[in-house]
C-alpha cells in the first residue's frame, strides 16, 4: 500500500498537461495512430449492434384443430363425444380407487354414492352452462 501514498491525482493530472505542452515532432502522428484503431473498433461495434438490434420476426405456424365453418351442433356433438371419453376415464379411475378402498377396509359403497351424487350435480350444472352459452350465441 505504500506505493499509492506517493501518488496523487492532482500530481498525475499536472504531469499529463505538462507532457502535452511539450513540443514533439511526431505527436500528431502518434495521436492519429492511437485514435484510428479505437475509432475503428467503436464503429464496428456500432454497425454490428445496428445490424443485430432487431431480431427476425417469429414464424407463426397455424394448424387446424377443427373446421372454421363448423356449426354449433357439430361443436356440441364434439363436446359430448369428448365428455364421454372423460367419463370413461373417470369410471376406470373410480374402479381403481374402489379396489384400493376395499383393500384398506373403507366403506366404498357409501363413498361411491356420495361421489355419484356430486358428479350428477356437476354434470347438470355444466349442461345448463352449455345451454346458456348456446342460447347466448344465437
Amino acid at each position: 500500500m505504500s506505493f499509492f501514498q506517493d501518488a496523487s491525482v492532482k500530481g498525475g493530472i499536472a504531469d499529463l498537461f505538462g507532457y502535452m505542452r511539450e513540443q514533439r515532432g511526431g505527436r500528431l502522428l502518434i495521436l492519429l495512430l492511437a485514435c484510428v484503431p479505437t475509432a475503428t473498433i467503436i464503429t464496428m461495434f456500432y454497425f454490428d449492434a445496428k445490424d443485430k438490434a432487431t431480431p427476425p420476426p417469429p414464424t407463426v405456424t397455424y394448424f387446424e384443430s377443427w373446421p372454421a365453418d363448423r356449426s354449433v351442433e357439430e361443436s356440441l356433438a364434439a363436446i359430448r363425444e369428448y365428455q364421454k371419453k372423460k367419463d370413461a376415464m373417470r369410471a376406470r379411475e373410480r374402479e381403481a380407487y374402489k379396489a384400493l378402498g376395499s383393500a384398506v377396509g373403507m366403506d366404498v359403497e357409501k363413498l361411491d354414492a356420495e361421489a355419484q351424487k356430486d358428479d350428477a350435480e356437476r354434470r347438470a350444472k355444466s349442461e345448463a352452462e352449455i345451454a346458456a352459452r348456446v342460447g347466448a350465441s344465437k
